[in-house]
């Protein structure tokens, strides 16, 4: 239990983000998240998922199977800084910031992208 919350707390603080983000990103109450990153309370496996989509980063991390998270706090700060917006940035906004980076983006890239997009539906 002690590695999922240290997690969960080190994900946030990467991404930029607070407990009402991550309350309203997972739909799951604001009050439960607190007790998830205080250690008072470990998550159904439903629940971890959910955690895990609105953080974008696996469950086997949150859960301390997987060593390491995607994002990193060794990763270039501005870097940091622009994924902890994509993450508060509405739907709408996302798509247009995709736009403005098709013309970067290769076709395996644009395929991943596409399939991310419709596992999160």
């Amino acid at each position: 239990m002690l590695i999922f919350n240290e997690n969960l707390k080190q994900i946030m603080d990467v991404r930029g983000v607070n407990q009402k983000w991550l309350s309203d990103e997972s739909n799951i109450p604001e009050a439960t998240i607190s007790r998830y990153v205080n250690g008072v309370h470990m998550p159904t496996i439903n629940l971890i998922i959910k955690l895990a989509k609105a953080l974008n980063v696996s469950v086997d991390y949150l859960l301390g199977i997987a060593p390491y998270s995607a994002i990193s706090k060794e990763t270039d700060q501005e870097i940091n800084i622009l994924i902890s917006a994509y993450c508060k940035a509405q739907n709408r906004d996302r798509k247009l910031i995709w736009g403005l980076l098709e013309d970067y983006i290769s076709p395996e890239e644009k395929d991943c992208i596409s399939y991310l997009s419709n596992i999160k539906k």
